[in-house]
């Protein structure tokens, strides 16, 4: 089943330089009998260029990752007819942009790995799920598989078509919004993402996610989610330090108590050895080689003493 529709015009006042275009309750009853294919395009007035920002999608991914639904951008020709004279204008690449699935909340930006670790060091980093045409034409593809959808799945889409112009800075009621574009001022801060920057500068900024692109398969991770990860990282760690701590307290403390000089102190652990109190006693009572006689014991050594000379040799 394949729609083609006439093109859609963003040509009128500032205020009616965007357009929503979003499902209705048609899809909730898909019965993937057959595939939808739904072409069309967008075109601004003569000047001015043309975003397009998925606001919210909700496309179904094979288990390979692989979009079974999916949008797509391209440049279209655009015509210009003056004095009854059509102009054609080529654009400089007819390709299709990759195939955009999976959930995609456009006040999360949803930019590239490089870009988000600084390479690119620009808040004017288009994300994933924007198109831009400076020439004023995008063509739209819609695409819904023959597949039957599930309870548990939700097919659902809404995109944001604005015009832009070149611009340096806040020009009247034309406001800038990044990388040299202006868009009219009413559309900042109306809860629509109407420019295709990372920096969502026309909502005072979204919440940055990481997008990695693996075979045609984009996974996200948000920054809180690595905060909350390295966080726990760092009080897992500092547990561990500490428990390291108390096993060295119990299991060396006391080598560090006894590392000091044992001289250092007058109270040194090395005491000498205190005498028994039997051996006191004996120290005590032995008489000394050097103490003096009591008289009895020096009366008896006078008899032992040899008789004098005079005894025996008596003069003459």
């Amino acid at each position: 089943m394949s729609f083609f529709s006439n093109n859609l015009n963003l040509s009128g006042r500032e205020d009616q330089s965007a357009m929503v275009i979003k499902d209705n309750q048609y899809f909730q009853k898909w019965t993937g009998k057959h595939e939808f294919n739904c072409r069309f395009t967008v075109t601004s007035s003569l000047g001015l260029g043309v975003f397009a920002v998925i606001q919210h999608l909700s496309f179904r991914r094979n288990a390979q990752g692989q979009c079974i639904d999916y949008v797509q951008f391209r440049h279209a020709d655009k015509t210009i007819s003056v004095l009854d004279i059509n102009f054609k204008f080529k654009p400089t690449s007819e390709s299709w942009s990759e195939k955009i699935c999976g959930k995609i909340n456009a006040f999360e930006t949803n930019v590239d790995n490089e870009s988000y670790q600084g390479n690119d060091g620009n808040d004017d980093k288009e994300i994933k799920n924007s198109f831009t045409d400076h020439r004023g034409m995008i063509e739209v593809k819609i695409f819904l598989g023959n597949r039957t959808i599930e309870s548990s799945e939700e097919l659902k889409f809404e995109i944001i078509f604005t015009s832009f112009q070149e611009c340096k800075y806040d020009n009247g009621h034309w406001k800038s919004c990044g990388r040299k574009t202006c868009i009219f001022k009413d559309f900042f801060n109306d809860g629509k993402v109407n420019c295709p920057y990372k920096s969502c500068k026309d909502e005072s900024g979204c919440r940055p996610v990481i997008s990695v692109l693996n075979n045609n398969y984009m996974s996200t991770s948000t920054l809180a989610t690595k905060v909350v990860a390295a966080t726990v990282a760092c009080l897992v760690t500092m547990i561990l330090v500490f428990i390291a701590f108390l096993w060295i307290f119990r299991h060396c403390g006391t080598a560090f108590c006894c590392m000091g000089n044992p001289n250092s102190h007058p109270h040194s652990s090395e005491m000498q050895p205190v005498p028994r109190l039997d051996t006191m006693a004996i120290v005590a009572t032995a008489p000394p080689d050097f103490m003096a006689p009591s008289g009895t014991e020096v009366r008896t050594a006078d008899k032992d003493l040899p008789p004098s000379y005079e005894s025996l040799f008596p003069s003459k």
